[in-house]
């Protein structure tokens, strides 16, 4: 739909006059008239406060303007994903193709990355496999950006495993400042949750532990819903592990427990039995430093 249309839409459903929306927000009534027509433009500040007036987000409104769905380029990152999890790889090969030449076309970022990850998932994300230009031009994307968007966070999601640990952690500053700025939006808690405990997996295994205490800060501001529950447990396991690597390893051993305890209760096996791994091996490591 175009925005005159959806701004329309969402005035009738709210039982909203073009008169009272116009009085709303200072404009005449033939105004409102000709931008839900398509005659006349809008700009963000008005339609910031049409939305306002309307009770509406922006994120619901650009979720009508793309006929309630998630928008294209999106989907075409999901597309992709969705073949990989299948084993569809012939798909990708020629989603490949197609996407080179719309690349070669129009020079979009988006399609550059796109075109990336389908190399990587064609090599089986194996780092041997993968061109290493392809790696660094992520990683020189990413850290080109100062404050990131939601898309930042996707391209992360997707090629994370992929970087060097070094790299990776210079990355950390940017991942934290975006939750921080926007932790009041719903639209990057799933993502997030990927994010930050992947992170503070990554950085314990390859002995970040500064980054590690400064991810797992973060994520405790962040989880602090009732409904995150999930991302509450995987805090306390995660409190444990730091407790373990500052050499309280009883009170660690006890927080993990805890975790363990509350995911075998949910039946959880397999998250139990993975996370009883990484445990073991911590602790197998600090017992070999000690020695």
């Amino acid at each position: 739909m175009e925005i005159g249309q959806v701004i329309r839409k969402i005035r009738k459903n709210k039982n909203i006059t073009q008169q009272q929306l116009a009085d709303a927000i200072n404009m005449t009534r033939p105004y409102i008239a000709r931008i839900e027509s398509g005659k006349n433009s809008i700009s963000s500040d008005k339609l910031t406060e049409i939305l306002d007036y309307c009770n509406v987000t922006y994120n619901e409104f650009f979720y009508m303007k793309n006929d309630y769905k998630i928008a294209t380029k999106m989907n075409e990152f999901n597309k992709v994903l969705k073949l990989y999890y299948a084993n569809k790889f012939e798909e990708i090969s020629l989603i490949k193709r197609e996407i080179k030449e719309k690349y070669e076309e129009n020079g979009d970022k988006f399609l550059r990355h796109l075109y990336i990850l389908c190399h990587c998932i064609e090599n089986g994300y194996e780092i041997n496999n993968i061109k290493e230009e392809y790696i660094k031009e992520i990683a020189d994307y990413l850290l080109s950006i100062d404050d990131w968007s939601y898309y930042e966070l996707v391209i992360l999601n997707n090629f994370v495993g992929l970087f060097p640990p070094s790299t990776a952690f210079l990355m950390t500053k940017n991942l934290l400042q975006r939750a921080d700025k926007f932790k009041d939006l719903n639209l990057d808690s799933r993502i997030l949750s990927f994010l930050l405990f992947n992170m503070l997996e990554f950085s314990i295994k390859y002995n970040g532990y500064d980054y590690s205490k400064v991810i797992l800060q973060t994520a405790k501001k962040y989880f602090t819903e009732s409904s995150q529950f999930f991302e509450q447990t995987l805090i306390i396991f995660y409190e444990g592990m730091i407790d373990i690597i500052d050499h309280s390893i009883s009170k660690g051993i006890e927080k993990c427990n805890k975790a363990f305890t509350i995911f075998q209760t949910l039946g959880h096996q397999s998250i139990y039995e993975k996370y009883k791994k990484d445990l073991d091996q911590l602790i197998n490591k600090t017992m070999s430093t000690k020695a």
